[in-house]
């Protein structure tokens, strides 16, 4: 986000995701759209979200906002396209103002920046930081380890600028770039990386089409996937690896090269865990790195912290309350598809596949379909029955001491 130099309008980048229909095609942002929210910090419950993206292509993966010096010149990277917007922002406003209709949401309005955007592509690949000294926009290539300069004055000409000529990427930092990379989409509308954010979630349920239409589901975190398979909630896919094949296919509606998807698979099966905030960090546990599993959430070089007074006690509910039985350690799963009781429309009484805890601290809401908003509601309110845990005779430092455990995961 950026703030104006008059210290009046904030802008803000980021995705609209179209969550409420079947993911049947891209086509004018079927699923995801990509805009930039412009707030009057004189009404700032009144925001105006703009699409970036032009009817038949897409703008995937806002990142980097910034002004011009005198406020003319809005500036916006497309992290996903590789590309920069540079809007006439006092003729934005002056069009927002005209053309705002309570009834046609500008936020709806594909191709609504015509005449007042120039769409530059770049350079390089990921581009993120923006920033302007009034004559150039210099864009920094997350991917590419390079620059790229735009001349403000002769045509948005753009010349790349390398900061390391002999930079050669990993596989696994390949992988991580095609993920991140909206160029492998249809029209360019999203990456992988719009509905996995590093990896993990972005907490909406989609109606993908692997199980049927009609059943949307909550969004899983991609880490681990390559060591708890199958994957999907209904255990549709045998591994992750059919899984990104599949996804890129379906949901990008691109059939990948095999350098494309064996990329990728080594950067998911590569992702290192983020120590959880609810740890103790002064304090670090001791690395463990004797197994497969331990070498993946305790690998070297991820400072973990400790477990708090609570978080023990909880570790010992987390047994007693039989929760150990279908997430044991390493991976806090079982691997297996479960009847829970809790699949309800069109996947009543199917098994649901146990979810690994790793980093459950990050990726709200909870169960397949998120009705549990947080982990408390998760294992008790929604867990009727004691169906997936004994937690109803549970008091409340109990209930409080298991949380924190769970969320120290």
């Amino acid at each position: 986000m950026a703030i104006s130099p008059d210290g009046r309008y904030l802008a803000v980048a980021h995705v609209l995701s179209r969550y409420q229909v079947p993911t049947t095609q891209l086509d004018r942002g079927w699923m995801n759209t990509n805009a930039v929210t412009v707030i009057d910090t004189d009404e700032p419950d009144k925001p105006h979200p703009v699409l970036l993206d032009d009817p038949d292509a897409g703008a995937a993966n806002p990142w980097g906002v910034s002004f011009s010096g005198d406020g003319g010149k809005l500036f916006v990277t497309h992290a996903g396209t590789h590309e920069l917007s540079v809007i006439d922002f006092p003729a934005l406003l002056e069009r927002m103002k005209r053309e705002g209709r309570s009834n046609e949401p500008v936020s709806e309005r594909l191709g609504f920046l015509h005449g007042l955007r120039t769409r530059i592509a770049l350079p390089l690949n990921g581009p993120r930081a923006v920033d302007s000294d009034g004559k150039n926009v210099y864009v920094a290539g997350y991917f590419s380890d390079s620059l790229a300069e735009v001349s403000l004055k002769d045509a948005c000409k753009s010349r790349a600028i390398p900061l390391n000529v002999q930079f050669r990427p990993s596989r696994e930092k390949l992988g991580e770039r095609y993920f991140n990379d909206a160029s492998h989409c249809f029209q360019g509308w999203q990456s992988c990386a719009t509905c996995h954010p590093d990896g993990r979630v972005d907490g909406l349920n989609w109606d993908l089409l692997n199980d049927g239409m009609g059943n949307p589901k909550n969004t899983r975190t991609m880490f681990l996937s390559h060591r708890t398979s199958p994957v999907m909630t209904l255990g549709v896919r045998a591994s992750a690896e059919v899984a990104v094949t599949a996804g890129f296919v379906h949901i990008q509606f691109l059939e990948p090269s095999s350098e494309l998807a064996e990329c990728v698979n080594a950067y998911l099966k590569n992702m290192k865990e983020v120590p959880s905030p609810f740890l103790v960090a002064h304090t670090p546990s001791k690395q463990q790195t004797g197994g497969e599993g331990c070498a993946q959430c305790h690998a070297p070089g991820v400072e973990r912290g400790s477990l708090s007074e609570s978080a023990r006690r909880g570790r010992e509910v987390f047994k007693t309350a039989g929760c150990v039985r279908c997430h044991p350690h390493p991976y806090f799963t079982t691997k297996e598809l479960v009847a829970t009781g809790t699949a309800t429309g069109l996947d009543e009484g199917k098994s649901v596949l146990v979810p690994s805890l790793v980093e459950v601290w990050r990726t709200a809401p909870y169960l397949h379909d998120g009705r549990a908003k947080t982990i408390r509601e998760a294992i008790t309110t929604c867990n009727p029955g004691d169906i997936r845990g004994k937690t109803s005779s549970l008091n409340n430092r109990e209930l409080e001491d298991l949380i924190n455990y769970v969320q120290s995961l």
